[in-house]
């Protein structure tokens, strides 16, 4: 799977993926909340991750991507916040 994120400003990511839960991308591309809690949008990111990956809805790969992703979703929304404040 390849992601990137997209520098329009319009704050989605772009996951080239379609075998990812969708329920788990839209919690992904929640930009509101991210901001507003980075943290614990992020914790639940992953724990939405590894309950998939119990029910084995996405494979190890995939598992290691969506982490990956949610801890780069957290320090967007950690630099948006910073900038909200200057």
């Amino acid at each position: 799977m390849c992601c990137m994120r997209n520098r329009g400003g319009a704050g989605q990511w772009a996951v080239m993926a379609t075998e990812l839960p969708q329920a788990w991308l839209a919690e992904l591309n929640d930009q509101v909340a991210l901001v507003a809690d980075p943290d614990g949008r992020a914790a639940v990111l992953s724990e939405m991750a590894y309950a998939g990956h119990r029910r084995k809805e996405v494979d190890d790969g995939d598992l290691v991507d969506m982490l990956e992703l949610a801890e780069a979703a957290r320090l967007w929304a950690l630099d948006e916040s910073e900038r909200d404040l200057e």
